[in-house]
């Protein structure tokens, strides 16, 4: 009887601390997801500042600018815009600041078509060149081309939360000022990401190391003063 209690004694104790290891993590993911949307809408807020009319108004643009116009075969006219918007990294030696800072890319965004099907995304990065969230709207997803709103947020390398939203309603058009007009309702939110959704998630992912990389090339062109 006593080996019993002292038994039932210690598999409570053990399935508390989980319990308070699981919450303890929970917190600290909350806490961090809380973090990147105070970093996510400070970028979006210290864009919407700049200004072409600067210095009349707003601060200096600053940012490179890519816009693709082509034709592909059987989706026709293909046009993208790109914007890729910088920070100075930190100086270490802050006694004899570099004259030209060093950049790192902050925040990506796009807008692009096939045919008439419309996408839009954007990309937040930290520092160190990692992504810190996604949000992409694509008109199809999943084997039934439904269009979503998608969005990853990220720790380093680690998933901590992703969530998908369905579109509400009849599809008439899949260009972006329809979708924009109409709902889109939660379908899915947690920690990994449903086969549903892998193709696309993954396709933004590639994304977000491909404005990287493209970033690093044209800034080894136009900003070469280190």
């Amino acid at each position: 009887m006593r080996i019993f209690y002292i038994f039932a004694h210690e598999m409570k104790t053990l399935i508390t601390t989980i319990l308070l290891v699981l919450s303890v993590q929970g917190a600290v993911a909350q806490q961090t997801i809380e973090d990147i949307r105070k970093a996510y809408a400070s970028a979006k807020e210290y864009i919407g500042m700049m200004s072409d009319d600067f210095p009349g108004e707003g601060i200096p643009p600053e940012y490179y600018h890519l816009h693709v116009s082509q034709m592909l075969p059987a989706t026709g006219l293909h046009r993208e815009d790109i914007r890729l918007y910088y920070n100075d990294v930190e100086e270490e030696n802050k006694e004899e600041p570099r004259i030209y800072p060093l950049h790192y890319l902050r925040f990506a965004s796009t807008k692009y078509n096939y045919a008439a099907r419309e996408f839009y995304e954007e990309y937040l990065y930290d520092e160190r060149g990692l992504v810190m969230f996604i949000y992409a709207i694509s008109p199809d997803v999943g084997e039934d081309m439904m269009p979503y709103e998608l969005r990853l947020w990220y720790d380093g390398k680690r998933l901590l939360r992703f969530q998908a939203k369905r579109f509400e309603g009849k599809v008439e058009y899949l260009d972006l000022e329809s979708l924009n007009k109409g709902t889109f309702k939660e379908e899915y939110s947690g920690t990994t990401i449903p086969e549903r959704y892998q193709e696309e998630s993954t396709r933004c992912q590639q994304r977000a190391q491909g404005f990287l990389h493209m970033f690093k090339s044209i800034e080894d062109q136009t900003y070469n003063y280190n």
